[in-house]
Order: C-alpha cells, then structure tokens, then sequence
C-alpha cells in the first residue's frame, strides 16, 4: 500500500504524517481499516516512533480514532459529518476570502498563478495526489496570508475531513477539472481586490462538496417546483 514511498531521514515524523494523510484522503487507506504503527512503519522503512507520533496527530485532526491493543483505525465519516464540516467552512473560508482580497498581494502573485497552474495540470491528469497538495497549498496559503493561524489550523483540519469523501472516484472527471478551472477566477478577484466577488467565488467553491462531490445521500434534497420556504 505505501511499500513506493520513499521517505528522507529528516522529520521523519512530519514526512510519516503527509504520507498517510494523503494516503487517507485519496482513498489508499480505506475507512474502516485498522493499522498498527509498526506495520505502516515498515512499510515506510523507518523506525516506529515516528509513525506512531503522525498517528496521534491524525486522531487529533479527526482522521483516525485508536483501537485499544490494535493500532489506529481510519475514521468512517457519515453524512450528517459532511453537512456539518461544509457548513462551518462556508461560515469561515468566504468572508476570510473577502479580507484577504484587501490585502495587497502583487508580490506574491506568480507563486499562486503556479499553483493554479498546477492545479489545472494535475485534475486534467487525473492526479489526485498532486491536485491535493496544490489545491491545499493554493487555498491554505492564500488564508494565511490574512494572519490568523487559527483559523487556517482550523480549515485545514476541516479540509482533510472534507476529503475522505468520494474524492478518489473524481480522478480524470470533469466534475475534478471543473473544480479546477475555478481556481484561476478566485485568485483574479483576491488580486484586483474585489472582495465581494472573491467571497461569492469561494462560497460557490464551498457549495460543490454537497451539490456534486459527495454521495448522493449526502446531497441536499431537491426542492419540488413550486414549493417555498
């Protein structure tokens, strides 16, 4: 399962843990399934602590749970879960857009134009992996640029939650290449300081998780025509 991922022998335990968050959030490691630190260690070709240590931070970001006497099992989220974490995030990443996009970023322009770039070549290759970690970057780097550390620990955790649904089964999609293509307009309107717009992008962004990406289960119900309120 990760028998081809080769780590360096520096912060290892910071390398043990995006290795198996990635692996969580694009589907390699199943919900459900039960891992011991040792195992995933071996597999890794290092030493345990390490592994065990990433594990931990895992279970605080909401990401595995441990099983007395077992190891760690990785969390199985529900739907009500999803509808949750969607709702915080609309009330937290759109208005943190929109102050963002007073910021005067020129500087830092062609860093987020290159991971749009990427953005883009990753979901057209159907490369869940790098898409993720561009898309993470692009979106994480962007709210840190506000200067609040609390609230990008916090979307990032709700991030990775996000991701334990459906995300594998978009790969080469259009719904993936879609999603993409939105990356380029919202750094547009954060560099031209239309904060407005930069918050209606972002929450537009937000509403795919429900309205496309997630199970049908989760999905909002349709209203019947006619019907109000």
């Amino acid at each position: 399962m990760l028998k081809d991922v080769e780590l360096r022998r520096t912060s290892l335990r910071d390398q043990a843990l995006g290795v198996i968050r990635e692996a969580l959030i694009t589907g390699r490691i199943v919900p459900g399934s039960v891992h011991s630190a040792s195992g995933l260690a071996a597999e890794l070709g290092v030493s345990t602590s390490p592994v065990r240590e990433a594990m931990l931070a895992l279970v605080d970001a909401g990401l595995m749970e441990p099983v007395p006497n077992k190891g760690f099992r990785a969390v199985t989220l529900t739907e009500r879960d999803l509808r949750e974490i969607v709702e915080l995030r609309t009330l937290l990443e759109p208005p943190a857009m929109g102050k963002v996009a007073d910021l005067d970023l020129t500087h830092r322009a062609a860093h987020y134009t290159e991971l749009v770039d990427a953005i883009e070549a990753t979901a057209a290759a159907g490369d869940v992996p790098g898409n993720l970690r561009a898309d993470r970057e692009f979106h994480l780097g962007l709210l840190a640029e506000g200067g609040n550390r609390r609230l990008v620990d916090t979307v990032a955790r709700l991030r990775d939650q996000t991701r334990l649904f459906n995300l594998p089964a978009l790969a080469g999609t259009d719904l993936l290449i879609g999603a993409a293509a939105e990356h380029r307009p919202l750094l547009a309107a954060v560099l031209a300081h239309d904060a407005d717009l930069a918050e209606e992008l972002t929450r537009r962004h937000l509403d795919h998780i429900l309205t496309e990406w997630a199970p049908p289960a989760a999905r909002p119900a349709r209203r019947r025509p006619g019907r109000t309120g």
